[in-house]
């Protein structure tokens, strides 16, 4: 059965609009950012994985202290070597939403239970609410 006029009519009439409403979709979607090809593309948000240390953290730890003393300031390692069972790893890893990454590294070396040396990237100083790696970072609006 062939489409009657009214369905033709109907298509006529709502078919720019449809097409309007699903670009403006697509454009809500895109975050603002387009990609290389100049194409929009979705949202992609901010992903902070590992240990956030700070300067003052890796400060407080110092040589002859235990593991539980090490625990208790800068957290749960993120790496404990199977072969290095004398080196904890803090890595800290931060994607911003426009591809570029951040590696923080702190390896904490032991002894016999006790710390002997304690390796660091540049750190921030302390927490700062400017810092986009800081967990529940809001960026300003």
């Amino acid at each position: 059965m062939p489409p009657t006029g009214s369905f033709r009519k109907f298509v006529r009439n709502t078919a720019p609009g449809v097409a309007v409403a699903t670009l403006l979709l697509l454009a809500g979607c895109s975050g603002g950012q387009a990609s290389r090809s100049g194409w929009p593309q979705p949202y992609r948000a901010d992903l902070p994985q590992g240990n956030y240390v700070t300067r003052a953290m890796v400060e407080q730890v110092r040589p002859g202290m235990d593991r539980e003393q090490v625990r208790a300031i800068l957290g749960t390692p993120l790496l404990g070597h199977v072969f290095h069972a004398d080196r904890w790893d803090y890595a800290f890893r931060f994607r911003h939403s426009n591809g570029r990454t951040e590696q923080r590294n702190v390896s904490v070396r032991f002894r016999e239970g006790k710390v002997t040396q304690v390796i660091a990237d540049p750190l921030p100083e302390r927490e700062d609410a400017s810092d986009p790696a800081l967990p529940g970072f809001k960026p300003p609006r």
